[in-house]
């Protein structure tokens, strides 16, 4: 006959309890209302915070926060953003282009952390098919037209969402 330690007991014990607590979420979720979204013809209300395309944001005054400091594409882990900048005759850095290629984004948020300016954000922007990936990369002026459409929000930056109590 074979002796079952306490050990054993335990194990068995502990692999009833994790069963019954399984079902009982199980149950519990079988009995509540169904939520069901149309999503195509029905707009998802998405919460502020949601990861979507990084887009480029303007101060109270309109103009853009952007100094082209270059650290939000040193940030970015696949390299897919692009600036192009120039100086004037003081020495101070002015933004030519900006382009991202959201056919490698990650969506990881780490060049709106990375930006000591508060110049990007991450749009709730999240419908990005295209037939062309040329169509996938965006440039300034997209990402400006991106920030005005769509909630906007500094995630892990100084306009972080508070949660609600």
């Amino acid at each position: 006959m074979v002796k079952m330690g306490t050990l054993g007991l335990v194990s068995i014990w502990l692999a009833i309890v994790g069963i019954v607590k399984g079902h009982t979420v199980t149950i519990k979720n079988f009995f509540r209302r169904k939520v069901t979204r149309q999503y195509p013809d029905v707009e998802i209300n998405l919460p502020l915070g949601t990861r979507g395309v990084p887009v480029l944001l303007r101060d109270g005054s309109g103009k853009l926060k952007c100094t082209a400091c270059g650290v939000c594409a040193r940030a970015c882990p696949t390299r897919i953003i692009e600036i192009t900048a120039h100086r004037d005759e003081n020495k101070k850095r002015f933004l030519d282009e900006y382009k991202i290629d959201m056919t490698r984004c990650l969506q990881c948020n780490l060049c709106v952390e990375a930006c000591p300016f508060d110049a990007l954000g991450m749009a709730d922007k999240f419908e990005l098919a295209a037939y062309r990936s040329e169509d996938l990369v965006f440039d300034k002026e997209d990402l400006l037209q991106i920030a005005d459409r769509h909630k906007v929000a500094r995630v892990g930056g100084g306009e972080q969402p508070r949660a609600r109590g």
